[in-house]
């Protein structure tokens, strides 16, 4: 849940940063999810694999509490922010997800922060399409960053066969790891209605 009716300062690092790309992105505004992740990833020095330990370092830094609730079986996370407190439930029964939960309501919280300072990025009807796109962008971006990086070190094997081999191993690798990223979260429903027929069953 998130709105644009709080006017509490927001903790420093998320300030700074949406003040930077407010006025990055002053004369196209406003920024896709992709610029938005992409700016995310490199204002925060994201790793190229994001996992959640890293997500809650990061929340704490920046004032927001991070942490694994009970919630109820429709809700994967939750958001609030109320005066100078920020938190971020994620419910415990999620497997594949939780990190991609933690960057959706990340981004819910940012939007306050993008309304503190009259620069609103989404509406109602947008807000939760947009959180899923910055969650996924985020993740990618992270990754895709560190390619070239990969390329490079591949590029200095001397022999051809292991070189194209390698070559081969980080494009299938890589190809893989995209795509569940942008699969997750429909794998984690389907994994979940499974596991509510099981119950069904087993209650009749």
């Amino acid at each position: 849940m998130n709105n644009c009716d709080s006017t509490a300062p927001g903790p420093g690092a998320l300030v700074a940063f949406c003040k930077q790309i407010s006025a990055k992105q002053a004369s196209e505004w406003p920024p896709s999810e992709e610029t938005l992740a992409r700016e995310f990833v490199e204002y925060f020095n994201l790793e190229p694999m994001v996992f959640l330990g890293e997500l809650q370092r990061l929340c704490e830094s920046s004032g927001i509490v991070l942490r694994i609730a009970p919630l109820p079986t429709s809700l994967r996370g939750f958001n609030h922010r109320y005066q100078n407190k920020r938190e971020i439930l994620i419910s415990g029964t999620q497997v594949l997800t939780r990190e991609h939960t933690a960057l959706h309501e990340l981004r819910e919280l940012l939007e306050y922060e993008f309304c503190d300072l009259n620069k609103p990025i989404c509406t109602n009807e947008t807000r939760e399409k947009r959180a899923e796109q910055f969650a996924i962008s985020v993740r990618i971006s992270a990754f895709e960053k560190e390619v070239p990086k990969l390329v490079d070190q591949i590029a200095t094997i001397e022999s051809k066969w292991p070189r194209r081999a390698a070559y081969a191993l980080l494009f299938v690798f890589g190809a893989m790891h995209l795509m569940s990223l942008a699969l997750s979260p429909r794998l984690e429903d389907v994994m979940e209605e499974n596991l509510n027929k099981q119950r069904r069953f087993q209650n009749n």
